[in-house]
């Protein structure tokens, strides 16, 4: 039982998470974080490496014998937000505040990293429990997506042989300390899109003279709300939105273009995401033509990767951590239409992206990722570290054989699947030499 392992190193867990959350780094510019995580590694004397733009590994190897060793990697995300946060959470005043202007941990990474880290405190103290090995994944820039990739060329460059992948995340859905897990889809795969119409500007008082993109941009609009249903099973879980439609500064002009952005989420990448690439591009090349437009396509992402949980993994999850904390602490998740960078490690490495609850109503936690109000119960973070811990030593024990993912052991195919061009992986593989 790791629980009272957990218990034990939980000042440690709390120190290192009010550490981070008192000084949150944005995306990509996590170097004071980097810093106390290579420091803390250090100090637990475990082998590790930064990686270049990408963030830090760890790896950890048991001690027991076996015929047929695995690795499993273990991913935590290190970077903030760029917003401020409350002085008081949904009720009262916080225990620890950003000291950062701009910049809050309102998605649990601070929690993420400092599970993590004391998780792999244990681990390194009981090597004995286990065979094959560990690798620690301190990720950047999760929140954008832009950093993964220096990670992913590093493992791929110097032949890091992975078996499983195993990822937390907290959830303001959940009670405290509860752990949420269901296989199959548990987040979506995401599609971006970032599109310039152009027309021929004008002044206001003759829009006759003018060809406004506004008009074909609510022709689209209109199409893509009837899209979903005329062109999709209502079966199939789907959601898009436009979030930026940008266009003029004066009162007076028709300008000459109209910029908007937005995503598609989806869990089935080949028949919704796909096919929704292919017809939303018909979409607008048909509607720009009848407007006699023109467009531009700034972004227009193939369709990215939804987190599918393997279910002989989250079969042995749901066993050794209701024997570790109990019935109370273990639910079946909700899947959700948000995504997450480790949707690239399950397409390489079938594995777990697990939810732990982290709503206290008299703490006052239980507002909304990403809200300004977002706060943690730090006590789940014991059942996480725990759950950790338990899953691991349980894996690596186990006979369980898990299939491959589609891109182990490519890389440069996953790269190319992600509609990366030959001349940026070949930036990215220098830039991690």
């Amino acid at each position: 039982m790791y629980i009272k392992k957990a218990e034990e190193f939980f000042g440690y867990t709390v120190d290192i998470r009010r550490k981070i959350h008192e000084n949150p780094e944005l995306s990509g510019l996590e170097d004071q974080t980097i810093g106390l995580v290579k420091s803390e590694l250090e100090r637990m004397n475990i082998e590790h490496v930064e990686v270049k733009n990408g963030g830090v590994l760890g790896f950890i190897e048991g001690n027991k014998k076996s015929d047929n060793p695995k690795t499993i990697i273990l991913r935590a995300d290190l970077d903030a937000l760029p917003f401020d946060e409350t002085e008081k959470n949904l009720k009262n005043d916080r225990l620890v505040k950003s000291k950062n202007i701009g910049a809050m941990h309102a998605c649990g990474h601070d929690g993420h990293t400092a599970m993590v880290l004391t998780a792999a405190r244990i681990l390194n103290e009981n090597r004995d429990d286990f065979s094959g090995k560990v690798i620690l994944c301190f990720e950047r820039g999760e929140e954008t997506g832009m950093n993964y990739k220096y990670l992913m060329a590093y493992m791929g460059k110097n032949e890091i042989e992975i078996d499983s992948s195993f990822a937390i995340h907290v959830s303001p859905e959940y009670e405290s300390g509860v752990m949420a897990i269901k296989s199959g889809g548990i987040n979506a795969g995401s599609m971006m899109f970032d599109i310039t119409i152009k027309g021929e500007s004008g002044h206001g008082s003759r829009p006759y003279i003018a060809n406004n993109p506004l008009d074909c941009f609510v022709d689209i609009y209109n199409e893509l709300k009837s899209l979903r249903m005329n062109k999709f099973s209502p079966f199939e879980p789907m959601t898009y939105s436009i979030g930026v439609v940008d266009m003029g500064s004066q009162f007076n002009q028709i300008p000459d273009k109209l910029r908007f952005k937005g995503s598609v989420r989806f869990f089935d990448r080949k028949e919704v995401g796909y096919k929704f690439y292919r017809e939303f591009q018909s979409l607008i090349i048909n509607k720009v033509k009848n407007h006699n437009c023109r467009v531009v396509f700034n972004t227009y992402m193939r369709p990215h990767f939804p987190i599918i949980n393997d279910e002989k993994l989250a079969n042995l999850a749901k066993n050794v951590m209701v024997d570790e904390l109990g019935e109370d602490f273990v639910a079946k998740a909700n899947p959700s239409m948000g995504s997450d960078s480790f949707a690239v490690y399950t397409a390489q490495w079938p594995g777990l992206y697990l939810m732990l609850g982290i709503k206290n109503e008299e703490f006052g936690s239980g507002a909304p990722l990403h809200s300004s109000k977002f706060d943690l119960d730090e006590n789940s973070l014991k059942n996480g570290v725990a759950a950790t811990v338990r899953y691991v030593v349980e894996y690596l024990n186990s006979d369980i054989e898990v299939g491959d993912g589609p891109y182990k052991n490519n890389i440069k195919g996953l790269f190319i699947e992600e509609n990366r061009s030959q001349e940026e992986i070949e930036e990215i593989y220098d830039d991690i030499a």
